[in-house]
């Protein structure tokens, strides 16, 4: 499986989304994760923890795509863990992968802004027709604003994960911990390969 965590917003829970969906996808076999972003979040994660289940390597240029096969060699997975912004990193690394998770929180304003990520993978179907997963992170439970935008997303035609990260201080302090439970994403990416 391969996996581009994307969203040109910044803060929506891409690292810690590719990080834990590396964790749960490296119980299945040898997982590699590409951070794609300048900002090299991921990578200073990786160095932070004594050990890791995986491999974490940088690659934050435009020719992800191109690259790819070549590093992807001896890996059953792949996760690449996407930059706000930076459109021709993005754009090629969706065209690497079959599936695209789109982590957002719920916030209308998060909202507003997923529209141009949308329009990236809908711009580059021709190209690669990508398995598309909204993923709601940093949920209160039971609250209208969850509740709100999961049901405008799903009006707006968006494909919506039904599992939810909740905001947890597990999630919130785990950066630089070597994980060995996937928590929540490992519903998330059972639902996934459901979805298939």
């Amino acid at each position: 499986m391969k996996i581009a965590v994307t969203n040109l917003k910044g803060g929506t829970g891409k690292t810690t989304t590719a990080i834990y969906l590396a964790t749960a996808l490296a119980r299945d076999g040898r997982t590699l994760l590409i951070d794609a972003d300048p900002q090299g979040s991921s990578q200073s994660w990786a160095a932070i923890a004594e050990t890791f289940p995986f491999p974490v390597i940088s690659l934050a240029v435009p020719t992800i795509h191109r690259d790819l096969p070549e590093l992807a060699q001896g890996y059953d997975h792949v996760v690449i863990d996407t930059p706000p912004g930076h459109e021709a990193i993005v754009r090629s690394a969706l065209m690497a992968v079959d599936k695209a998770v789109v982590p957002i929180p719920p916030a209308l304003l998060d909202v507003d802004r997923l529209q141009p990520t949308l329009d990236l993978i809908m711009e580059l179907a021709p190209l690669n027709d990508l398995d598309v997963h909204v993923i709601l992170t940093k949920v209160r439970p039971r609250t209208r604003t969850a509740r709100q935008t999961r049901s405008l997303l799903e009006e707006m035609g968006f494909p919506v994960l039904a599992t939810e990260i909740p905001l947890r201080e597990a999630y919130v302090t785990s950066f630089g911990d070597a994980l060995t439970d996937a928590l929540a994403y490992s519903a998330a990416l059972d639902e996934m390969k459901e979805a298939v």
